[in-house]
C-alpha cells in the first residue's frame, strides 16, 4: 500500500470519529432536551417566592452550592432555588419551572386512573416531622397509616383527587406513590440438595450449622409449631397474625431442623428465626432488629414490576448504610415472562422485571431461581435495574421458585455469619465481606461472564463457607482520590484468578436516575506484563439485543460490587487496586473477596450420602463433580462399583468434564457403591454411599401404658437407633436394638415423636427414617383399623385390621347396642400371622345396627374396639327415616346397596290419588304440600317392576 493510500485511510477514520462524536453529543443533546421538556412547565426569567422548584439542563458544570433535589439525566436536574442570588448562579444553564408532575413515581402516574377511589399512598419529603405536622393539618381527608423515617415517608390513605389536588403542589412533598400489595412469588419447580453445594456442607464441613444467628423472615408468620422449627422461633411485636404455609417453609429452607425427613434440613439448621410482617414494606425497624439480635434477613414476597428507585428502597439502603453488618436478601420474582410498563426498559420482553422497588436498592442481594434440571425457569425475574444495575446478583435452586431460591441464599449467610464470628471473638462480618465472597465463589452458568439473569453466577454454599473459613478475602478503606493495594501471587497451573471488590453505600435521593453516590473501582494488574484487567461491565442499552450481550472489560459506575476474572492467568504476582474515584464521606470501607483455581483437578460433589440416592423420590440422580481443565473438548470416563472398587461397571463413556454432571438412573440394588472418573490427569474416587430403600417405621399398637414401632430390615444394618422430640429443638437418640421392632414403654418415654436410623456395619452413614406422630397414625391398642364394607344386598362385611398379631389370640365381632350392651356375638377366629380379619353378616337389620369386635391377647387380657354403626335398609328395598316425619322436616331414604340409582318412586295418599312421581330417585323428598296422615309410597325398578310398597307418617 503506498503512503497516499496510508494517508487517506487516516484521513477517513479521523474524519469517522469526529462524526461519530458528534453524533454522540447530539443524540447526547437530543435526550437531555426530552428530559427537560417532559418536567419543564414555563420558562421563568427571575426567581419567585414559593416557587422552589425548577428543571436546569446543562452542558459543562452546574454551581455546587446548587441544591439537586432529583438527578432526572446526567445533565439535566430537578433543583431547590430560595433566593434570586442562586437563581442567578443558573445564568448559564437552560432553566425553567418545574411542573409538579416530576414527583410522581412512575407506578403512582400510571396508576393514578381513578382519582375518586380511595387508595394507599406512600408521601415523602426532606424532613420526617414537617411532612407528619403538615399531613396532620389535613387529617380530614386522609388517614395516616405509618411513618417511615430513614426515607422521610408517610402511607396514608387518600382519594387520588386529593392527592393529585392538594398534595402535589405543596413545596414540602418531593415524592408520591402508590403503595404496591405484597404477595409471595407463585412456585416453579423441584427440590435437590445436591445444588449449592448444600450436602457438601452436611458432610464435610462439621459445625457449620448457623449457631448462634438469627436469621430474620419477612412476610407472613412461621409456624412454630412445626416439627422442624420447633423451639426455634423468637416472639416478635411486628409479627402478621396469619400463619401461613409458605412462611413456614421458606423458614424451613434456611434452616429447619431435619426432624420430619431429611429433605426438612436448612443448610442453616442450629439458627433462630425471627418473624416481621411484609405489610410494612419498608424495611423494619433496626432498633426492634437489633434488640432480637437479628443479623439478616429473608424476603421471599414481590408486588408488581418497579423500575424506579423509590421510597421503599431508600428506606433499605439507609437502614444497610447505618447497620453496615446486616444482609438483607430478596427474591428477584417470578414474573420474568411479563414485561416493564414504565421506566427506561419499558416494553423489553425478558428484562427489567423485579418484582418491587425495593429491590432496586443497592445494597441488597437479590436471588433468581434455577430449575433442578440446571435450566433457568423463563418465569426467574431479570434485570436489569432502572438505571443499568446487576440484577439478580445470584441464582440458587428454588424449590418454589425465587422465593425459596432466596431462602437457600438467607440460610448460607446465616453459617457463614456463624463460621466467622467462630474464629473473630463472635463478631459478625460487614456485609460487603459477605456479598464479596458471595459473588467470588458463585458458579459461572447460563451465559460466560455476568448477565442480567443470573449475575455473578449459582450459589456455591461449600466453597463461600470454605472462603470464610480460609479467610480468602481482604479489608481496607479509601478516601476520594486515593487508592488502596493487595499484591496476590499466582501459582503455576492456575485455571483462573477471580476477584470481586464489594461495599456499602448511602442513599441516595428519591427517584433519582442513578443510585450509585459513593463509587470504587477496581483493577488488577499483572505486575511482571504490567498488563491491567478491568472489571466485567454489561451493556445497558435499552434492547435485547444490547442486554443479552456478553460483558466487557471496562470501568464500573453503577453497581456496589465489581468482579475481575482472569482465565489460565500466567504464574505470578498480581497487584489488586481499589480506586477511590468518588467518595463523598471521609473514607470508605469496603471488601474483597479472591480465589486462585488450579487446572486438572477434580473432586465429586454429590451424591454424599444415602439421602442423595434416594430411588423412591426419584429414579435419577444428578453425579456431579467439579473440575478444571484448560479445554472444553476434554473428556472423562464415569464408572461405578457396587462391591468397594473390586469391579467396576461403566456408566459413561468420553463424558465432557466441564459440564459437571451426569444424569444418572439409579440402579434397583440395595448396596454401597463408589464412582470413579477416569481422565488424562489421574483417576478420581468419590465417597462411598449407600443404596437402600428408604427406612419406613410404622406404629403396630398404640396404648395406654405402651406403644409398638417396627419397620424394615435395611441393608448392612446390625442396629437401629431410635430418636424422640423432648424438649430440645432437635431429635435425639434415646436407644439402640437390634432387632426390627421396639416395645416402647411411655412411663419412660412420654414424647409422640418417633425416627429410626440405620446403623450399619461398614459404617458408612445412613438416611434416618421420617419422624411419626405415634398418636396420629390412627392405630389403637393392638389394632389399627375397625370398618366394614356394605355388600350386594345388604350383606355385611365386618373388616378388623390388627396392630401386632403375634401378641393376640383370637378375635370376636358383636352386635351391640349404641350404649356398647352385647346383643350378639360371632364364633371367634384364632389368630395366626395374618393381620387382616373379616366377619361376613348376611342378616343385617334395617336402620341403624351398632357393632364392636373384641381382641383377646395371649395373656388372656381382653381389648375392645370403638363402636361402628351401620345404616341399612335391611332385607328392605328402601328404607325411609325418620318415620313417622314432621311435615316441614327432612325426609330421608336408604336404598338396598345393589339397587340401583335410576329406580323409580311414587306417593300416593291413602284413597290411592297419585301425589309425586320420580322418574329417578331424588336428593330430596318435599312433604310440604302434604297434609298430616298416612300415605302409600311404591318402589319400582328402572324397568317399571314393582319392588317394594309401604307405608309412610307424616305429622
Amino acid at each position: 500500500m503506498s503512503k497516499h493510500h496510508i494517508r487517506y485511510y487516516i484521513i477517513l477514520l479521523c474524519f469517522l470519529i469526529m462524526q461519530s462524536n458528534t453524533d454522540a453529543q447530539v443524540n447526547t443533546k437530543a435526550y437531555r432536551d426530552s428530559i427537560f421538556n417532559k418536567y419543564a412547565a414555563n420558562p421563568v426569567y427571575q426567581f419567585k417566592e414559593g416557587q422552589p422548584y425548577y428543571v436546569v439542563a446543562w452542558d459543562s458544570t452546574i454551581p455546587q452550592n446548587i441544591n439537586i433535589v432529583r438527578q432526572l439525566g446526567e445533565r439535566v436536574s430537578i433543583v431547590a432555588l430560595t433566593s434570586q442570588q442562586a437563581f442567578y448562579s443558573l445564568q448559564q444553564v437552560r432553566i425553567a419551572k418545574a411542573g409538579d408532575w416530576w414527583k410522581f413515581s412512575p407506578s403512582a402516574a400510571l396508576l393514578l386512573k381513578n382519582t375518586c377511589k380511595e387508595q394507599t399512598f406512600i408521601i415523602s419529603s426532606y424532613n420526617t416531622d414537617t411532612l407528619f405536622n403538615l399531613l396532620q393539618t389535613l387529617k380530614s381527608d386522609l388517614k395516616i397509616i405509618s411513618v417511615n423515617r430513614p426515607s422521610h415517608s408517610i402511607v396514608v390513605k387518600a382519594t387520588g383527587n386529593f392527592i393529585q389536588k392538594k398534595l402535589l403542589p405543596l413545596k414540602e412533598v418531593l415524592f408520591i406513590d402508590v403503595r404496591a400489595e405484597p404477595h409471595t412469588e407463585i412456585s416453579v419447580i423441584g427440590y435437590d440438595r445436591s445444588f449449592d453445594g448444600l450436602n457438601a456442607v452436611d458432610y464435610s464441613i462439621p459445625g457449620a450449622d448457623g449457631k448462634n444467628i438469627v436469621t430474620g423472615v419477612k412476610e407472613q408468620k412461621i409456624d412454630e409449631s412445626d416439627l422442624d422449627l420447633y423451639k426455634r422461633v423468637l416472639p416478635s411485636p411486628i409479627s402478621s397474625a396469619n400463619i401461613t404455609n409458605h412462611a413456614t417453609v421458606i423458614a424451613t429452607l434456611i434452616g429447619g431442623a431435619g426432624n420430619r425427613f431429611y429433605d426438612g434440613r436448612g443448610i442453616a439448621y442450629a439458627c433462630h428465626f425471627f418473624s416481621s410482617s411484609f405489610e410494612n414494606l419498608f424495611a423494619d425497624d433496626a432498633a426492634i432488629l437489633n434488640a432480637n439480635g437479628v443479623t439478616l434477613q429473608n424476603h421471599s414476597y414481590g408486588t408488581i414490576i418497579q423500575q424506579f428507585y423509590g421510597a421503599e428502597a431508600v428506606s433499605y439502603d439507609a437502614d444497610a448504610w447505618q447497620n453496615k453488618n446486616f444482609v438483607h436478601v430478596f427474591s428477584a420474582g417470578n414474573e420474568g415472562t411479563s414485561i416493564a410498563v414504565d421506566g427506561p426498559y419499558v416494553n423489553i420482553p425478558g428484562f427489567a422485571n423485579l418484582t418491587g422497588n425495593f429491590k432496586t436498592a443497592k445494597n441488597v442481594i437479590t436471588v433468581g431461581a434455577m430449575d433442578n434440571k440446571g435450566n433457568i425457569p423463563a418465569q426467574s425475574s431479570a434485570g436489569p435495574l432502572y438505571d443499568g444495575r446487576l440484577a439478580p446478583q445470584l441464582i440458587a435452586l428454588g424449590p418454589g421458585g425465587t422465593s425459596d431460591a432466596a431462602a437457600i441464599v438467607s440460610g448460607t449467610v446465616a453459617v457463614m455469619q456463624q463460621v466467622y464470628a467462630d474464629s473473630n471473638a463472635h463478631a459478625i462480618p460487614a456485609a460487603s465481606l459477605i456479598k464479596a465472597v458471595l459473588y467470588n465463589t458463585a458458579e459461572d452458568v447460563y451465559n460466560t461472564g455476568i448477565d442480567y439473569k443470573t449475575g455473578y453466577g449459582l450459589l456455591n454454599s461449600y466453597a463461600a463457607i470454605r472462603s470464610i473459613q480460609q479467610k480468602e478475602y481482604n479489608s481496607g478503606f479509601v478516601a476520594n482520590d486515593q487508592y488502596w493495594t493487595k499484591n496476590i501471587i499466582v501459582p503455576a497451573n492456575a485455571a483462573q484468578l477471580k476477584i470481586t471488590l464489594a461495599w456499602t453505600d448511602s442513599a441516595a435521593t428519591l427517584n433519582n436516575n442513578k443510585a450509585l453516590i459513593n463509587d470504587l473501582d477496581l483493577e488488577v494488574q499483572e505486575l511482571n506484563t504490567r498488563a491491567i484487567y478491568k472489571p466485567w461491565v454489561l451493556n445497558t442499552s435499552a434492547n435485547a439485543n444490547s442486554l443479552s450481550a456478553p460483558p466487557t472489560r471496562r470501568r464500573d459506575s453503577l453497581n456496589t460490587s465489581e468482579q475481575v476474572s482472569i482465565p489460565l492467568p500466567a504464574a505470578g504476582t498480581y497487584q489488586v487496586k481499589v480506586i477511590g474515584s468518588s467518595v463523598s464521606t471521609p473514607v470508605l470501607p469496603f471488601h474483597i473477596a479472591y480465589h486462585v483455581d488450579t487446572l486438572n483437578t477434580f473432586v465429586f460433589t454429590s451424591p454424599q450420602h444415602a439421602s442423595d440416592v434416594n430411588r423412591e423420590e426419584d429414579p435419577y440422580v444428578f453425579i456431579k463433580w467439579k473440575t478444571f481443565v484448560a479445554d472444553s473438548n476434554q473428556t472423562g470416563n464415569l464408572y461405578i462399583s457396587y462391591n468397594g472398587g473390586t469391579s467396576w461397571q461403566l456408566l459413561q463413556q468420553s463424558l465432557k468434564l466441564y459440564t459437571n454432571q451426569y444424569q444418572w438412573l439409579i440402579k434397583d440394588t440395595n448396596s454401597r457403591a463408589v464412582l470413579k472418573m477416569e481422565t488424562s490427569f489421574g483417576n478420581f474416587l468419590s465417597k462411598e454411599f449407600i443404596i437402600s430403600q428408604e427406612l419406613r417405621p410404622s406404629v403396630d399398637f398404640f396404648c395406654a401404658d405402651s406403644f409398638r414401632l417396627s419397620w424394615n430390615k435395611y441393608v448392612y444394618a446390625d442396629a437401629y437407633k431410635i430418636y424422640t422430640l423432648t424438649d430440645s429443638p432437635y431429635l435425639k437418640d434415646i436407644l439402640t436394638v437390634s432387632d426390627t421392632f421396639v416395645v416402647i414403654k411411655r412411663s419412660l418415654h412420654p414424647e409422640l415423636v418417633y425416627a429410626v436410623e440405620p446403623v450399619l456395619s461398614n459404617k458408612l452413614p445412613a438416611a434416618r427414617s421420617i419422624a411419626l406422630n405415634v398418636a396420629a397414625q390412627g392405630v389403637q391398642c393392638f389394632y389399627k383399623t375397625f370398618y366394614y364394607n356394605l355388600l350386594g344386598g345388604n350383606n355385611l362385611e365386618l373388616v378388623l385390621e390388627l396392630g401386632a398379631p403375634d401378641y393376640i389370640d383370637s378375635v370376636f365381632f358383636e352386635q351391640v347396642t349404641a350404649n356398647g350392651e352385647p346383643l350378639q356375638t360371632y364364633s371367634g377366629t384364632k389368630v395366626n400371622s395374618s393381620s387382616i380379619y373379616k366377619r361376613l353378616i348376611s342378616s343385617t337389620p334395617t336402620g341403624t345396627s351398632y357393632w364392636k369386635a373384641s381382641i383377646k391377647l395371649k395373656n388372656g387380657a381382653v381389648l375392645y374396639t370403638e363402636i361402628i354403626s351401620v345404616l341399612t335398609s335391611g332385607k328392605k328395598y328402601i328404607f325411609f327415616y325418620p318415620n313417622p316425619v314432621l311435615r316441614y322436616g327432612s325426609l330421608k331414604y336408604m336404598l338396598q346397596q345393589d339397587l340401583p340409582s335410576d329406580s323409580k318412586l311414587q306417593l300416593f295418599d291413602i284413597t290411592g290419588r297419585l301425589l309425586k312421581n320420580y322418574e329417578e330417585m331424588p336428593n330430596n323428598i318435599d312433604l310440604q304440600t302434604f297434609a298430616p296422615g298416612v300415605f302409600i309410597y311404591k318402589l319400582f325398578s328402572s324397568d317399571n317392576h314393582l319392588l317394594e310398597t309401604g307405608k309412610l307418617v307424616v305429622q
